[in-house]
């Protein structure tokens, strides 16, 4: 369990009975947590997702701790809800038991969001191919999880839908390969993408943000995401239903200030942080793409890459 594969019935059950207890360390990438989940049907929705994950069994630094519960005793067994702790912060908003899922990935994600110093984070999917670092901004509803998830389903390597962790030292992304959050209409566009269910979980209806469902990224990104890559390419999506699909390029400093927007912890990390946008975005091609189809999508990035090479 100490490496991301595929798990055993045995493996499963252990790490039930660990997530039921004082928790099983979750690894991904750079950072580590402890979850412990207290209900039943929530650690089976987890494992669903996280069965291909890396729990180590080996004793190591604990970056964050996440506990799912029921704040009393009505709450877990009438109207259950799930409230989550994360040490750094409690005051979450519970959730039905049924929507206990999107309690852990919310949880995981306030943590490494403001938790996160050692790295430059992107509100970004970040993939990898061939070498080539692609660092994908955009913000909520530009299509970057569905973009960033097809294109790890077409040959590149899933490194993020959500968070691009960038070291300001060596400038080198790091891979934080976390389940994909789709929404609404993008989690028919992926079933169709991907053709395999068994990577998929439910979907959780009536959230705030609609309909809400998580893809597990390729096995292989997850047996590779102690890999780090450096970025070449930065591309920022536009999805428009009715679009033309087109590309054009960006200014260095339209490209500065874009990645400036997009990291939620620049202002902590102050002038390493612009050290490394400055570099990032020198070195890198920055592009905008509007498309209405994943498939344009994919187009315009494979020939942009095509060009790059």
């Amino acid at each position: 369990m100490g490496s991301p594969t595929k798990k055993s019935a045995s493996e499963l059950h252990s790490l039930d009975q660990q997530l039921a207890g004082t928790g099983a360390v979750l690894r991904i990438g750079p950072i580590s947590t402890r979850v412990a989940i207290g209900f039943p049907s929530i650690r089976q929705q987890f494992l669903k997702i996280y069965q291909d994950y890396c729990f180590p069994t080996e004793p190591e630094i604990i970056d964050h701790r996440l506990t799912v519960y029921a704040r009393n005793l009505f709450r877990r067994y009438i109207r259950p809800q799930a409230t989550i702790n994360t040490l750094m912060n409690d005051d979450f908003v519970p959730l039905p038991e049924s929507m206990g899922l999107l309690s852990v990935e919310m949880g995981m994600n306030w943590q490494v969001a403001f938790g996160c110093k050692t790295h430059i984070l992107f509100h970004a999917g970040v993939v990898e191919r061939d070498g080539i670092g692609l660092i994908i901004p955009a913000i909520s509803g530009s299509g970057k999880s569905t973009l960033s998830a097809g294109l790890s389903y077409d040959g590149w390597r899933f490194f993020s839908d959500e968070f691009g962790m960038l070291d300001p030292a060596s400038g080198m992304l790091y891979p934080y390969p976390r389940p994909v959050s789709l929404k609404n209409e993008s989690i028919a566009v992926m079933k169709a993408w991907v053709k395999d269910e068994t990577c998929f979980s439910p979907e959780y209806r009536k959230t705030p943000k609609g309909t809400i469902c998580y893809l597990r990224p390729p096995v292989d990104s997850l047996k590779r995401m102690d890999e780090p890559a450096r970025p070449r390419l930065v591309i920022h999506p536009i999805f428009d239903p009715n679009a033309t699909p087109s590309c054009r390029r960006l200014t260095q400093t339209m490209a500065f200030f874009r990645l400036v927007r997009s990291s939620a912890n620049y202002g902590d990390i102050g002038e390493a942080a612009f050290a490394a946008l400055s570099q990032l975005s020198a070195e890198c091609q920055s592009y905008e793409i509007t498309y209405s189809t994943l498939e344009e999508a994919i187009v315009l990035v494979n020939q942009i890459v095509d060009d790059l090479a």
